[in-house]
């Protein structure tokens, strides 16, 4: 039997050769990668693995924890694994035990991805953990234009039908500096408003290192009134895999009644089926959740997949101990944050006499 060879690889053009014969996804370009290292503050590092003539490549964000270890993210988005589609459960249990194998000897504590709901979908490890967090929404795009409009629930169908009364317009371009600005400044407005994560509010550096390499595979629709810009959203679109994604998105606040969003969403649906792509994938809650984000992308398609994140701790004894060094509750202690030691401590709130009589009398 064949051993397993299991190497980094740099994230590169020679990377995005690599995967070519694979099915693959925007989120596993090296631009991406690049991209994706400056939200999460790491370094792109691939690694490959290779058994019985058969690849897996993991494309991986490293992030330092002291000077002798470190861990790994997958990308913002649905990073996951790429791989030989003949590879079999029992093949792919060995190549992980291997990387692990290889990961600790380099210093690595943790491994966190974020699985690709197409892609990765049929994936059950055994080595390390798989969990299922919730639902995220697709749209078929080889279905008709009658189609589509007939699965675009009535308020949805209202909305779009205002937008157009009201005359918004809709333009389809690619990214340039001039527009990535102003999407931004869109996208942090919405953010602001609903009180989004730090997290999300990237800077204009992400932007422009997505015009900078993937220009190509970038798609910007954004809503017009009067030549105002009053919404906007990015799409990715991969041909290879005939995979189409909604990534980012937002509306100022001013004119979030004209919902120039649902007209945007419509256009993007058009655009996808007019040019053969095979499906739209428009994501989920936030946070997995069935909030009314994803009741808002389930008017535009009911077709539901599984979103799924892999971790696998590479290094128990390190993890345990960067777990015991942080003021972590027991509500803490029992999430399924991963890796727990980079989730922030619950704050115990102690409320002061005059708070808490003031609370009693509400």
């Amino acid at each position: 039997m064949d051993t397993v060879q299991v190497d980094f690889a740099e994230i590169n053009k020679d990377w995005d050769k690599n995967i070519a014969d694979y099915h693959f996804d925007i989120y596993h370009l090296s631009g991406w990668i690049a991209a994706s290292a400056i939200v999460d503050k790491g370094t792109p590092q691939g690694v490959i693995a290779t058994y019985n003539n058969k690849k897996i490549f993991l494309p991986l964000i490293i992030r330092e924890l002291d000077s002798e270890h470190w861990d790994a993210t997958s990308t913002y988005g649905y990073g996951g694994p790429v791989m030989d589609k003949s590879l079999t459960d029992a093949e792919l249990d060995i190549i992980l035990a291997e990387v692990r194998g290889f990961l600790l000897a380099k210093g690595c504590v943790s491994l966190f991805m974020r699985l690709h709901p197409i892609i990765n979908k049929e994936w059950l490890p055994t080595v390390g953990k798989a969990l299922t967090h919730g639902l995220t929404l697709m749209s078929d795009l080889g279905k008709s234009e009658e189609e589509h409009w007939s699965e675009t629930q009535n308020r949805h169908r209202r909305g779009i039908k205002k937008a157009l009364k009201m005359d918004v317009v809709t333009k389809i371009e690619r990214l340039t500096r001039d527009n990535a600005v102003m999407f931004s400044n869109i996208y942090k407005e919405t953010m602001a408003q609903v009180k989004a994560d730090q997290y999300y509010f990237f800077d204009d550096d992400y932007f422009f290192n997505l015009l900078e390499n993937l220009q190509d595979r970038i798609l910007l629709i954004t809503a017009y009134q009067d030549n105002k810009a009053i919404g906007s959203s990015i799409y990715t679109i991969c041909k290879e895999s005939g995979i189409m994604q909604f990534h980012l998105g937002g509306t100022l606040n001013a004119y979030t009644h004209l919902q120039p969003s649902k007209l945007i969403t419509h256009v993007a649906r058009d655009w996808g089926r007019t040019n053969h792509y095979k499906l739209l994938h428009l994501g989920g809650g936030v946070g997995s959740n069935l909030d009314s984000l994803y009741e808002y992308k389930k008017g535009f398609s009911s077709q539901e997949l599984l979103f799924k994140t892999y971790r696998l701790i590479v290094n128990p004894e390190k993890y345990t101990a960067l777990v015991a060094d942080s003021w972590f509750t027991e509500n803490d202690l029992r999430s399924d944050f991963f890796p727990l030691y980079r989730k922030e401590p619950t704050k115990e709130t102690i409320l002061e006499t005059e708070q808490a009589e003031a609370l009693a009398d509400i």
